[in-house]
């Protein structure tokens, strides 16, 4: 008994497998949630200070710039530890220092796929939070600076603060 053909040539099969494949491709694409990405925006010093002195939770605030290697660097990790502990009550907020504004820092935090609020604050933090170096991280528990953390450092460093911070 010989097979024949069912009235669909093979290339049209080929074609409709394909078509069907990226029917598939988009359905799963238009289903799939949709990460917004993070905007750098300004943010006003008085809104800052009500962020930090929440007396609620944890929060780390990391200062960095777009020219500042190590800050860049340890933007991962951050996000890392940000998406690990935000549902047991871990805050991260980044604030940038670069005197271009917003646009400074925002390639960067799209680049690296950063999911925890950056604000653009500019050369005033310097000296509004006495900074002498960055990275810098403030760990903020129940509204006060717990500790200031001068350099880059890494994750497995960062996530023992986190844990103690959290009282794990």
């Amino acid at each position: 008994m010989k097979i024949r053909p069912s009235g669909i040539s093979i290339s049209a099969s080929i074609s409709f497998f394909f078509a069907s494949l990226i029917s598939i491709c988009f359905l799963l694409i238009n289903v799939s949630p949709a990460r917004s990405e993070v905007t750098v925006r300004p943010i006003e010093e008085a809104d800052l200070d009500e962020m930090i002195n929440q007396e609620q939770g944890a929060l780390i605030v990391s200062f960095m710039a777009a020219w500042c290697a190590p800050c860049i660097d340890e933007l991962p990790a951050l996000n890392n530890l940000y998406r690990k502990y935000r549902d047991q009550g871990l805050n991260v907020i980044g604030i940038s220092i670069d005197l271009e504004g917003a646009v400074a820092i925002q390639p960067v935090v799209s680049k690296l796929k950063i999911d925890f609020p950056v604000y653009w604050f500019g050369e005033k933090a310097i000296d509004r939070f006495n900074l002498t170096r960055i990275p810098l991280l403030l760990v903020v528990k129940q509204g006060r600076v717990v500790e200031r953390i001068p350099g880059r450092r890494p994750e497995k460093y960062l996530d023992s603060k986190v844990k103690s911070l959290l009282g794990r």
